[in-house]
């Protein structure tokens, strides 16, 4: 079964800072805007992961990494 690579590059970084930097200045503006912002920073961040961990990818799309595994025998017997 194989693996995908999450990597963090340098703009998703600076993506998750801004996003803490504006969940911070929210909170200290109220507390009911800081919790939309963290709401909306959960969806976005959510979005993300699936984006790239290929969540409603095409099955023949060339970047699609899935393995099925072939079928076995139900027999229990001996052969």
């Amino acid at each position: 079964m194989g693996r995908t690579d999450l990597q963090f590059r340098l703009t998703t970084l600076i993506g998750l800072v801004a996003c803490v930097a504006v969940n911070l200045w929210l909170f200290r503006v109220g507390w009911i805007w800081g919790l939309v912002g963290l709401n909306v920073t959960k969806h976005v961040g959510v979005a993300w992961l699936c984006q790239v961990l290929g969540i409603n990818r095409p099955a023949n799309s060339p970047d699609s990494a899935a393995f099925i595994p072939p079928p076995h025998s139900s027999r229990t017997g001996s052969p």
